[in-house]
């Protein structure tokens, strides 16, 4: 009897280690599907916000068009408030998604081959990039940019680039793309791209990139106004502070018309060393930035392109640069 007891007890413990046994493995293979069917839902997400932003890129292009290819006429006889296209910001939906494209006309950007030493310094120090990493980037593009293998005292020429793990030679000519930017010492992805970072107050602020101050598409070393990122705006020669923060929150609401309602609408005088930096002319040339996503989805999906209206073209326009790996920041 006592046996009978003990062998139940035996068979007792078995099962309940082989209850534990498979609950361990149900438990595995519901985590694995689990993690599966996640995998899948943001492979699909992703698939679907890429989808989304090109239709973005898309619908913008056609208002841009349609826009500049409106008789002058008919724009006057309907001319309203500024719409999306004048502040900046397109919004949208394709089909259960969302997108929002920021649009930059490529003049209110600064040109990487008429920029000078001064305001290139003046640039990075506004952006927040510290000595020393400011003048090695200032010098280091300079020196790129230039004909001649001399270096400046923070610069890199040739031998420097080509004692790196993978060897290349310093351009010494006109810069064809921004992206080169990434090969000039000092010039970081995080410099470059933009960055994320915590301020005082606990709470996170964006740095803003190199690549959203420079551009290589305009034909002027001025300034417009209307599209150009606050950095930009305190870079110009002469600019105060000031008066580039009120430029830039007075065109958020409405873009200024000409020069001369900067120095009347704002308060303060402009002198002849900012003025000439300034315009309000359009280049045709937009980089386009837009993000997509599902309404029910968290994952996003960003593409960035450059766009010339020009109606030599079959479809009114050409794209120079189009990027589908934009760092999600």
């Amino acid at each position: 009897m006592c046996r009978w007891r003990g062998d139940k007890g035996v068979i007792l413990i078995a099962l309940l280690w082989i209850l534990t046994a498979l609950s361990v493995i149900a438990l595995c293979f519901s985590r694995e599907g689990f993690v599966e069917v996640s995998a899948a839902r943001n492979a699909r997400d992703l698939s679907d916000a890429y989808y989304i932003a090109r239709a973005g890129i898309s619908a913008t292009i056609y208002q841009l068009l349609e826009r500049k290819y409106t008789p002058r006429v008919q724009q006057l006889e309907l001319e309203q408030p500024p719409d999306p296209l004048d502040l900046g910001r397109v919004t949208g939906t394709f089909g259960d998604g969302a997108y929002e494209v920021e649009i930059q006309d490529e003049s209110g950007k600064i040109n990487l081959n008429f920029v000078t030493e001064e305001q290139l310094h003046a640039l990075v120090q506004v952006i927040g990039i510290q000595q020393p990493d400011s003048d090695i980037i200032v010098d280091s593009i300079m020196d790129w940019r230039d004909v001649d293998n001399a270096h400046r005292p923070n610069g890199a020429e040739d031998d420097y680039y080509q004692s790196l793990p993978v060897p290349y030679k310093a351009k010494n000519n006109r810069m064809d793309t921004v992206e080169e930017l990434l090969l000039v010492r000092g010039v970081t992805p995080e410099y470059y791209y933009g960055h994320p970072e915590r301020a005082p107050d606990g709470s996170v602020i964006y740095r803003y990139g190199l690549s959203r101050c420079f551009t290589v598409y305009s034909t002027s070393n001025r300034i417009n106004v209307n599209y150009a990122p606050l950095y930009v705006l305190m870079s110009v020669p002469g600019m105060p502070p000031e008066a580039a923060r009120m430029i830039y929150d007075r065109r958020q609401v409405k873009p200024f018309k000409n020069i001369d309602q900067i120095n009347r609408d704002i308060g303060i005088s402009l002198g002849p060393t900012t003025l000439p930096y300034l315009m309000v002319e359009d280049t045709g040339v937009y980089t386009l930035t837009a993000a997509g996503r599902r309404a029910d989805s968290r994952v996003r999906r960003l593409i960035r392109a450059v766009v010339s209206l020009d109606p030599r073209e079959a479809k009114r326009y050409k794209i120079f640069y189009w990027n589908e790996n934009v760092p999600n920041i």
